[in-house]
Order: structure tokens, then sequence, then C-alpha cells
């Protein structure tokens, strides 16, 4: 407990002086593995190979940590403070990517892996394709760190957000049916590639909607509760209720066999819109912060596990020379789904655009800088450690002993390397390009022109007439964002508690428009004394 405990606090310590000293060609998540790496060693040292290998501590804890502890608060504060008006106007467009996109990526993956098996150890087509599909999840959290404090572009930032996060249930469903034994457990009656494609398309579209549906249901039990509850008396219960409804949803997904991450996702997003009102002003402000928080503390112990579980495998020459391929291949990987996904976008956008009469500046169409940014924004995470992990023991059946240990060590290289080359190039490559940043945009700066107005207008239809409504109470005059309602009330809080540095270091994204409030009231109030002194003097 005590190493954990001191690890998490000098993390703490070095992202607080990068961020000091504008260090930025590090990633944070980094400096995390880092700390794990040495957390690691410490354990290797104190349990010894054998109670602390592959085969024992880390494969048992990490993956029950990752999905059970951490991914649902994370998944949930992305939701919660999501810019969901520009999120579902480009829907249609990040499900693309998402799909089409992942598919591509793990076919390219799988077929490279196969070409080249003469110079690796994986030979048969299940485990190839089996590992295509778990390292085709991207987790860009560096990158979206970056867009996040240097105010990217919204149609950068939500595309690059919404693909990683419906691409890793796509992912997800295309392992499950490649490591089933279910499927592929009878030697005797193989399975045909026809079928395997069936089965893959079928669960990928059923679990997406059948995600979906049940993260909105679930949500609205949620906010139907808050909503009679009445917590407004009391902001912790205001929070424990918001923080509480995280898990709620995500076991739920989990025991009714469903995505937890897109049932999570849509499910905060639904209780980000219609939540809200149900809380005090106090209230929201101090539930997003808390969620932001618990969400920051489980991305850490995330990438800490990470960084312990690089020392736990295997270091022999074969895993590394695996690496070294599958890195190669994950890079043509993402150019081949990239690249038809954007012109795709771009010529619906375009046809939607003209079909609107919108002017071409309104169709936010996909330039190849933004294309380019899409790609280099391939990072790897903890969603296709947690499935390597997860593979079956008919992997070292097939290709041999020590197969699975070769995959995890390989998914273990490909999430630090990509970290340090892609993450922490993220801000050079934006001024690079001059992808346009700074500026503060309205939360529904995408929504103009394009999605097809009969589309618009009836998603207007349901809020205002079904949502609103039942959800809520009373006609729909509380659309805003959580500045706009709590903006005549931050002040007094951060005075109250005198936390204003935590908060603004808690709430980056929303720090400048913080300090600018505090500085407008305190400006004010000097006018005030020094008028009132100039009176004085006067007479």
């Amino acid at each position: 407990m005590l190493p954990i405990s001191v690890a998490f606090v000098f993390c703490l310590m070095l992202s607080s002086s990068m961020e000091s000293f504008n260090i930025t060609f590090l990633p944070e998540s980094a400096v995390v593995i880092l700390v794990g790496l040495g957390l690691g060693a410490i354990f290797m040292c104190h349990f010894g190979e054998a109670g602390f290998g592959t085969g024992a501590v880390i494969p048992v804890i990490g993956p029950p940590a990752v999905k059970f502890a951490f991914l649902p608060i994370i998944i949930f504060e992305s939701g919660w403070t999501l810019r969901w008006k520009d999120f579902a106007s480009q829907l249609g467009y990040i499900l693309v990517f998402a799909i089409l996109g992942s598919v591509i990526s793990m076919l390219v993956v799988g077929e490279l892996i196969l070409l080249t098996s003469d110079y690796h150890s994986i030979h048969h087509r299940r485990t190839a394709f089996a590992y295509g599909s778990l390292i085709a999840a991207t987790d860009p959290v560096a990158t979206l760190a970056t867009y996040a404090s240097l105010k990217v572009e919204p149609v950068l930032n939500v595309m690059v957000f919404g693909e990683s996060m419906i691409n890793d249930a796509v992912a997800i469903v295309i392992f499950e049916i490649l490591n089933s034994d279910k499927i592929f457990g009878d030697p005797c009656n193989p399975v045909s590639q026809k079928d395997i494609s069936l089965a893959v398309t079928a669960g990928i579209f059923q679990k997406l909607a059948y995600s979906i549906g049940l993260g909105v249901a679930a949500a609205m039990v949620l906010i139907l509760g808050l909503r009679f509850a009445s917590l407004k008396h009391s902001q912790l219960m205001e929070i424990l209720y918001i923080m509480a409804s995280a898990y709620v949803i995500y076991a739920v997904a989990e025991k009714l066999h469903s995505s937890g991450i897109i049932t999570t996702l849509f499910g905060s997003m639904l209780m980000g819109i219609y939540a809200k009102p149900h809380l005090s002003d106090e209230g929201n402000l101090l539930a997003t912060f808390f969620v932001k928080g618990m969400a920051t503390l489980a991305d850490t112990f995330t990438f800490l596990i990470v960084g312990v579980g690089a020392v736990a495998v295997c270091g022999e020459r074969a895993s590394w020379k695996f690496s070294l391929w599958v890195m190669l291949f994950c890079i043509i990987g993402r150019i081949a789904a990239v690249l038809p996904c954007g012109g795709i976008v771009n010529a619906t956008k375009t046809a939607i655009g003209r079909h609107n009469k919108a002017p071409p500046a309104d169709w936010f169409l996909l330039s190849w800088k933004h294309l380019f940014m899409m790609w280099h924004a391939g990072l790897r995470g903890a969603i296709a450690l947690v499935l390597c992990w997860e593979l079956g023991d008919w992997v070292d059946e097939t290709e041999g002993p020590g197969s699975k240990e070769i995959l995890i060590t390989s998914t273990l290289v490909v999430i630090c390397v990509f970290l340090l080359a892609f993450g922490g190039t993220t801000q050079c490559m934006l001024r690079c390009l001059n992808i346009r940043m700074g500026e503060d945009m309205p939360e529904n700066y995408l929504t103009g022109n394009t999605m097809l107005s009969c589309a618009r207008n009836c998603g207007h239809a349901i809020d205002r007439r079904l949502l609103w409504p039942c959800l809520v109470g009373g006609p729909n005059s509380k659309d805003a964002t959580l500045e706009e309602l709590t903006r005549s009330a931050v002040h007094e809080i951060l005075q109250e508690t005198t936390v204003a540095h935590r908060s603004q270091a808690f709430f980056r994204r929303s720090s400048s428009t913080l300090r600018s409030t505090i500085c407008a009231d305190e400006l004010e109030i000097g006018d005030s004394e020094l008028s009132t002194s100039t009176d004085e003097d006067a007479r």
C-alpha cells in the first residue's frame, strides 16, 4: 500500500512541476508510466519474478481494476462534461471512423502479420486477426489532454474523442467473437469466413444499438430519481448521487451483456443535459469538480498499472522483434483507415451542405491537416492491454508456449512508444500545421449545416416535447452550459472555500474563464475603493 500511495503522490508532484515549467514534449501519462516502471521494479525485487511475473499478479488484478474500478468514472466524466451538441451533430461521421475505420485497421494489421509470419512467431489467422482487433482500439488520452489545454478547434477535438470512445466498443465486439471458444472451439467443424463476417457485422450493430438504448434508459431512471428525491438541500448528497450513477450505469451494462463503454458514455451525456437542472448551482459545480478529480485519479492508476505490467512481462528477443513489426503495422493500418473514412465523411458533408444551401465554410470538412492529426492521434491504451490479457489459452496451444506473453509484451511496447512518439509531439504538430487553437467556441458551433434539417428538427422536437417535460418539467429555458449555470455563484464559492488555486488546477478547461471573472470582480472592487478615497480627499 505504501509504495502505491507514494508513487501516486510523486505522479501528482511531477505533473504539477511539468505544468509549471511548461514541459510539453513529455505527456503526463508517459511520466506516470515511468513511475509505474519504478514501482514495478520495487515489486519485482520484493516478490520475485515467480510471484510477480506475467502468470501471477498483474493479469489477475489489472483487468478487473481497470474495467470495473477505473473505466466507469473515466467514461462518465467524458460524457458528463462533453460538448454534447457538437458531438451529436458529428455522431454519424464519428461512426464511420469508429466502425469502418476499426474494421479496416484490424484487417490490415491481421493480413500484414500473416504476410510477415516468416519473421516472427505468429502464423495462424485466428491469432493474427484477434490481435489485430484488440490493437485497433485507439486511446489518445495524451492527445485529447493537449487538445483541451490548447482549445483546439471543435471539429478535430470531437472527431478524435468520439472515434476513440466508440471504436473501443467495436474492437471489443470483434475481439470477443474471435476469442470465443464457443465459435472456434471444435476443430472438426471449422467456422467459415462468411460466418465470421456475418457474426462480426451483426454483433457490432446489435451491440451499438442495444448499448445506446440501455444507456439512455438507465440515465432516464436515474434522472427521474434525482428529480423526485430533490437533493438540492445537500451538496454532498448531490455529489455522491452523480458519482454513484457512473457505476450504476456501467454495472447494468455489464450485467445485461452490453458495452459498458457505450452505455456509460450515452448515459452520462443524457445526465449531463437533463440531470444538471435538478442540482443546485453549487452542487452542479462541485459535482463536476469531483467527477473530474476522480477521473484523473482513475487515469493515473490505469497508467501506473501499464507501467507496472511492463516490468512483469517477458523481455525475450522475440517479443521486442514482434513489437517492431506491430508498430509498423499499426501505423500502416491507421493510414489505411483514416484516408477512405475521411473521403466518405467529406463527401457526405458536402452533399448535406449543398442540400441545406449552406456556404462551404459551414460544412466543416476534414482537411488533410485534420486527417493527418487524426492519424497522429492513433495512440493505444489500457483497453488494448486488458483485451490482450484476456486472450484465451488457445493462443499458446495454437502458436506454441509463450506466444501470449509475446503479444502482451508487444502491446505494452506499442502503448509506451506511441505515447512518447505521438503524444509528446501533439503540440508541435498542431503548431506546424497551423491548426486553429486558443478560441472559445459555443457548444453548438458544429450543429448548423452538418446535419440534415429533418434530423435536426426531429431532435429538437423530441427534446422539447418529450425528454425535457418528462425528465425536467416545465419549458426548456435552462439550455446552458456549466459555466452559464454557475457563473453567478463561482466567485462566492471560491471565496468561501478559499481554494481558488485548487479549483483552477482541477478545471483547466475553463480556468481562463474563471480567472477573468474573478479578476473583473476584483477590478470593480478596486475601482470602487479608489473612487471612494478620491471623494473623501476632495471633501
